[in-house]
Order: C-alpha cells, then structure tokens, then sequence
C-alpha cells in the first residue's frame, strides 16, 4: 500500500522530471468548481440567478468545445476573425437595410431568463468530481513519463514498462489547442529521434507544460554537455 502511494504521489529527484499524461476529462475542473461555487452563492442570495446559469452555459459550451474541438493558433484566430466579420455584418444590415431577425432573435434569448437551482449546481458537481478523481488516480498509475539524463520512461501499472534510451534525442513541447493551454497550461511533449526525422512518442495532455519543459531542458542540456565533454576527452586520449 505505501509502494502505491509512493507512485501516486512521488515527487522529482533533481536529475529527474516525472510528468503525468491525463485523458481529456481533465479540462473539465471548471465546471466542478464553480459548480460549487455558483451554487454557494444561491444559497447565501436565496436566490436563483439568470446570470449565474448563463455563465455555467458558457462554462459547460467551453469545456466541451476544448473537449471535441482543437482549436490553434491560426484556427483561433481565423474564428475570431470570422466571429467580428458576421458581427459587423449583423450591425451592417441592422443600421442599412432595416433587417431585424437578428435584433429579434437577441430580444427572444436576452427574455430567457434561464435559471439552475444550488441543488442541481451540486449533483452535477459531485459526480464530476467522483469522476475527476478517479481519472487522476487512474492517470497517475498508469500513464506515469519520468524523464532523465539517459531515458525516457513510461511506467503502467500491471502492464510491461517502456523505456527510450536518451541518447541524442530531441524534445519538444506542442500546443495543439489554445483553450486547452488556457485552462490547464496543457500541450504534448513529442520526442523525436537526433535528426528530428522520425517522432519515437507523443506524451499528451500534459497540464502546467510550460513548467515541466524548463527543467526538462536543463536536464537535457546537462547531458549534452556532459557528452560534449566525454567526446573531447576521447579525442585526447
């Protein structure tokens, strides 16, 4: 038992970075915490307010957007550019040719008034998180990367472990979905063999990255150097 506990939750050596790779699910967390959130503040209001439940509709559409969709740099800014481009052109029509389906359909939705009872912020919440947990405890067990100065690990509960030897390999950190680094800090590690011509493995889902990659790079610099060294010495030998 404490061996399993050790895994979960062991921490970096020096010469080490341990990185965990999640399933998607991971990217859900706004909807558990504000879940409990937003239904805290219904209780103390008394109160179930139609802002609250818009802002958990825009919540739930932007976990599953991230979720289904991967959206990149230039995809981001296309969308964005798209999104102001028809916006503009709904103002356009609206103030030059009279057409007012677009005012009357914002009236019909702004009249909504859509509201989500703390009761039901709760249930939803709690279930997510049951959820949560047990793809963080399943993650940590199973998709387990530890990378160092000679290999690359990958260690899987009851299954066989694979190793990479580090060689002269090159790593690199993706970042294939804007909304995914901006809920998580999350991308990819990709290493790929010296001449960057053959890709060996993808670790994905890897939260905090930006993080996780300045020791990484250290790690690797080390080793560079200390094979630089190694071959200078052969040469003088």
């Amino acid at each position: 038992m404490f061996k399993l506990f050790k895994r979960l939750f062991k921490g970096n050596k020096p010469n080490e970075v341990v990185v965990f790779a999640y399933p998607t699910f991971v990217y859900s967390w706004p909807l558990i915490l504000f879940g409990y959130l937003f239904a805290g503040i219904q209780q103390l209001g008394g109160v179930e307010y139609p802002g609250i439940a818009w802002t958990y509709i825009f919540l739930v559409a932007l976990v599953m957007l991230t979720l289904g969709v991967d959206l990149g740099r230039n995809a981001s800014v296309f969308c964005l550019v798209s999104f102001a481009a028809v916006w503009l052109g709904i103002l356009w029509l609206q103030a030059t040719k009279d057409v007012m389906i677009f005012a009357k359909i914002g009236t019909y939705i702004r009249e909504l008034q859509p509201t989500i009872s703390s009761s039901m912020l709760t249930s939803i919440s709690t279930i997510l998180l049951f959820i949560y947990i047990l793809m963080f405890f399943l993650a940590r067990l199973n998709d387990r990367w530890r990378i160092t100065n000679n290999e690359i690990e990958h260690r899987s509960l009851g299954r066989r472990d694979d190793s990479y030897g580090r060689g002269a390999k090159r790593v690199v950190a993706v970042y294939p979905d804007v909304l995914e680094l901006l809920i998580c800090l999350s991308g990819n590690i990709e290493v790929y063999t010296a001449n960057s011509s053959q890709r060996l493995v993808t670790i994905e889902n890897v939260p905090f990255l930006p993080f996780h990659m300045g020791k990484i790079n250290k790690i690797l610099e080390t080793k560079s150097v200390t094979a630089a060294a190694d071959d200078d010495d052969e040469e003088d030998d």
